[in-house]
């Protein structure tokens, strides 16, 4: 992983040690996941699918790397879902339209309503 540097109005890049070998950067990360933590970062505890949501706050749902595997995700109730990627396993056509299908339940649930109505 390249970091950059600032120096003066200028950045300078330096390149990942383990950067010529895949293996043994995943292998690496893998074990130190927090080094790829910037320090004002702070990691938070997911809560419960069904805590209620305070009154004047927007909720957020993120999810990813779904892979085609929607079927039993408990999904909170949330302002505004973010699925960063990775939602089918092959790319396959039906596999975007059983994703699109679960978008569809969840905006239906999210809003009360029945989508087979």
């Amino acid at each position: 992983m390249a970091h950059g540097i600032p120096s003066q109005g200028k950045v300078t890049v330096t390149v990942d040690e383990y950067s010529s070998n895949p293996t043994q950067a995943f292998t690496h990360y893998n074990i130190n996941q927090s080094r790829f933590q910037p320090p004002h970062v702070h990691m938070v505890d997911p809560i419960p699918y069904d805590t209620p949501k305070p009154t004047g706050h927007t909720r957020f749902v993120c999810v990813s790397d779904t892979h085609s595997r929607t079927d039993g995700i408990q999904m909170p109730y949330g302002d505004i879902l973010l699925h960063t990627g990775d939602f089918t396993e092959l790319g396959l056509p039906s596999e975007v339209k059983k994703f699109n299908d679960w978008l569809d339940l969840v905006f239906h649930y999210q809003h009360g309503r029945n989508p087979n109505a």
